[in-house]
């Protein structure tokens, strides 16, 4: 298992200027390691599953998916949702039932 500490730092602090008016803090993160993050959506229309197709395919199937259900429009009851496949580029995710709603997907990798 990887640590990893992330941190916030301002970028306008790093320069010695003096402007009259002080600039508003550029806030950055700045991370220990290198750490690939992809965020997505997956809508459900009557069905129970839906793909995900990552902006950045990552290199290997060497990282982390976390699914929640953010919003279910039917109100159809509790819902269970897992991963069913993973490749590089697209993430499959699955539910017990068919429902209609959002499920927000994240995947994350730490080298």
């Amino acid at each position: 298992m990887s640590n990893i500490s992330i941190r916030q730092i301002d970028k306008n602090r790093f320069g010695k200027r003096y402007p009259f008016v002080r600039a508003p803090a550029r806030v950055t993160l700045q991370v220990s390691q290198d750490f690939d993050l992809e965020m997505g959506s997956i809508y459900f229309d009557n069905t129970d599953t839906g793909t995900l197709t990552f902006e950045v395919p990552f290199p290997d199937t060497n990282f982390a998916i976390a699914a929640t259900v953010r919003d279910n429009i039917t109100d159809t009851g509790n819902v269970n949702i897992f991963v069913s496949a993973v490749t590089v580029s697209s993430v499959t995710i699955q539910a017990s039932s068919n429902f209609t709603g959002y499920v927000d997907v994240f995947a994350s990798r730490i080298m």
